[in-house]
């Protein structure tokens, strides 16, 4: 049985899929995970294992997806899509992560 609430999510959950832009942003999880990252990444003297490295990267390039995509400022919208044109991210995109461009 559907309750209210149930219904209620869903449709939040749909509105949210399909808006245009991002109506979280700065307070949304990309705006922190791309902070958290350039801050992490940024100590050159630390020494990263590799599973974590390519967690980064994932979750950077799923990030840069979604900022492409949805954020509404558009320098950083479109500094997130000349990002994704590096060739550095062609390993993501092989493994079929879609990212519009």
């Amino acid at each position: 049985m559907r309750t209210p609430e149930i219904v209620r999510a869903e449709q939040i959950i749909s509105k949210r899929l399909n808006v245009k832009h991002c109506e979280l942003w700065p307070e949304c999880s990309c705006y922190e995970i791309l902070g958290k990252w350039a801050h992490d990444l940024g100590d050159e003297q630390r020494i990263w294992p590799i599973d974590l490295l390519e967690w980064a990267e994932t979750s950077i390039f799923i990030t840069l997806a979604c900022v492409g995509r949805y954020c509404p400022d558009p320098i950083v919208k479109a500094w997130a899509k000349q990002q994704l044109k590096d060739q550095f991210w062609q390993r993501q995109k092989a493994m079929g992560i879609y990212v519009e461009q």
